[in-house]
């Protein structure tokens, strides 16, 4: 189950960066709506990485309030120093906990 929700989260960060490089390209910005938000980009992006997911391959790609809890739990639980207990607690790789923290990290970035 690893590989899939790992493939899961590839199949959707690679969507959103294509949609969101094609938002942000002035040549293609008739195909979006002109006051489009990241954040609606973001929604296509993850809503299109379900539907193409059983077509190349039957990725997973976990339902978003399921990411943002165990992306929640995991950064409460993260310590510095516990990477391999939580790969395992939560049963993700290594490539994923370091994405969960990035994205966390920025996060409470963008908020302080």
């Amino acid at each position: 189950m690893t590989d899939a929700i790992d493939d899961g989260a590839t199949l959707r960060h690679d969507v959103t960066c294509i949609l969101i490089e094609c938002h942000l390209d002035r040549g293609l910005r008739e195909v979006f709506h002109p006051m489009a938000t990241r954040q609606e980009v973001e929604r296509l992006a993850e809503l299109m990485a379900r539907r193409l997911g059983p077509l190349i391959g039957g990725r997973y790609v976990p339902k978003r309030d399921e990411r943002t809890a165990r992306d929640k739990a995991v950064w409460q639980r993260f310590n510095g120093r516990n990477h391999a207990e939580l790969m395992r607690e939560f049963g993700i790789s290594r490539r994923l906990l370091y994405s969960i923290l990035a994205r966390r990290r920025a996060s409470s970035v963008r908020a302080s």
